[in-house]
């Protein structure tokens, strides 16, 4: 399976080096090049520093052919877009988004994103 993780902090490291040892090829984009710093030293995946936001950063990192896109910034509003282009532009099968702060819960739902939260 190939899977775009867009965020490079604490969880998103410990995901995208789970899915690469698991055998999923996989794709990180951060904005923060120095966000790879917290990738396992095993990981074999892509990275890409760059603007999450852009179309063309997400084609370049595969978006058009990618089973799966976790977006797990520490903003609810890049996760929330992102999440929302990959779902209705690109189609991408299973989207996640990631719900830092409470108050933008009513958003990721209206918009019918599988959420992750730590506030539910």
């Amino acid at each position: 399976m190939y899977v775009i993780v867009v965020g490079c902090g604490r969880v998103g490291s410990d995901l995208a080096a789970r899915l690469s040892r698991d055998g999923h090829d996989v794709t990180v984009l951060d904005y923060v090049g120095s966000s790879f710093t917290h990738l396992d030293p095993e990981y074999r995946g892509r990275t890409i520093e760059a603007d999450p936001l852009a179309e063309d950063v997400l084609k370049k990192a595969g978006i058009e052919h990618a089973d799966a896109l976790a977006a797990v910034t520490s903003s609810d509003t890049t996760n929330v877009v992102v999440a929302q282009i990959a779902k209705a532009v690109f189609k991408v099968p299973r989207v996640v988004s990631r719900n830092f702060d409470p108050r933008w819960l009513p958003i990721h739902e209206a918009m019918g994103l599988d959420v992750v939260s730590s506030t539910l």
